[in-house]
């Protein structure tokens, strides 16, 4: 289990993507990964979490201002768990949107999505709360997930701090991210609390299992910015045993019913491993009666909204169209 092909993928994508390549001009990084990643490999991964800040650092130009930031925290399983909070300017009250951030749940952090948290609070005009989560391979889940989710919560206790309105609450993410977005509208509804108002999924991972013959995978599975190899081996550093890779918290893709979820929003990239699988997702949802929209973008890879490309600034505008509606 955990990348071993087994069979072709039992459910249909919402629609047949491209499958062209990359848009010539692209730019961008390559690193390997450890296939097996341990608390050995913190000082590492927390390079990459480095390079990624400097990158952002290199690539953004220009400076966004008009909005108050706070710098808080709440608390989860008796830990402080860092948070940031960007409010636009003005005495009105705006919508609210939780961003999980990516990094295969074992790198990145807030700082890292700085520049795109205040893209999206100004143009959308919307309360941005992003918060830290406890990385892989030393947090094995649920961790990173309960943390997330206590973190919803207390983002709509506080909202009218924040001239926000929690009833109109969207969580977004990409990547790893976008997984954790889709678990917490599945762990609202299943404890019974209001699910979130929109979910914004971008090139999520939502089958962590990585058993199925999929030709995303195997089209861009090396040199797309996110190696199939890599992938298993994130997955299995976030997991205590194989077993929980099938769990719906950690694979919405096989979560049993997907009734009573939210309005779905998927943005994918061509080029990258995940998007089948997140079309896929997109028809699961579609089929238990959710309303779902979707964007691929030509000729990028996975993790293109980290970059300045146009498609990464055109992928920020449609966000915040999706999060204005």
């Amino acid at each position: 289990m955990g990348g071993n092909i087994v069979q072709e993928s039992r459910f249909k994508m919402i629609t047949q993507p491209p499958r062209g390549g990359l848009r010539e001009g692209l730019k961008f990084g390559y690193v390997d990964v450890p296939a097996v990643m341990t608390e050995k490999d913190r000082p590492f991964l927390d390079e990459l979490t480095e390079v990624s800040l400097q990158l952002q650092k290199e690539i953004r130009k220009d400076t966004i201002e008009g909005l108050k930031i706070i710098n808080t925290h709440f608390t989860s399983g008796g830990k402080e768990v860092a948070a940031r909070v960007y409010i636009p300017e003005g005495e009105e009250t705006y919508p609210m949107l939780m961003y999980y951030h990516g990094g295969g749940f074992a790198i990145r952090n807030i700082e890292c999505f700085d520049y795109i948290h205040r893209y999206l609070a100004r143009n959308a005009k919307t309360v941005v709360v992003s918060a830290e989560y406890d990385l892989s391979p030393e947090a094995k889940f649920p961790v990173a997930v309960q943390q997330c989710f206590d973190g919803l919560l207390w983002a709509r206790e506080h909202a009218k701090d924040w001239n926000a309105d929690a009833s109109r609450d969207a969580v977004a993410g990409d990547s790893a991210g976008g997984n954790l977005s889709a678990v917490m509208c599945l762990m609202c509804r299943d404890q019974g609390i209001a699910v979130p108002a929109k979910q914004i999924l971008i090139y999520p991972a939502v089958d962590q299992s990585l058993q199925s013959d999929r030709e995303s995978e195997r089209l861009y599975g090396t040199g797309y910015n996110l190696d199939f190899n890599h992938m298993v081996s994130y997955g299995k550093a976030y997991v205590k045993s194989d077993e929980d890779l099938l769990n719906p918290y950690v694979s919405p893709l096989f979560a049993e019913n997907l009734e009573g979820m939210p309005k779905a929003y998927f943005l994918q990239a061509e080029c990258d491993i995940l998007t089948d699988q997140g079309l896929e997702y997109a028809q699961r949802l579609k089929e238990a009666g959710t309303e779902v929209e979707y964007r691929i973008f030509t000729g990028v890879p996975h993790d293109f909204l980290f970059f300045a490309f146009p498609e990464s600034y055109e992928a920020y505008d449609l966000v915040c169209r999706w999060l204005r509606e």
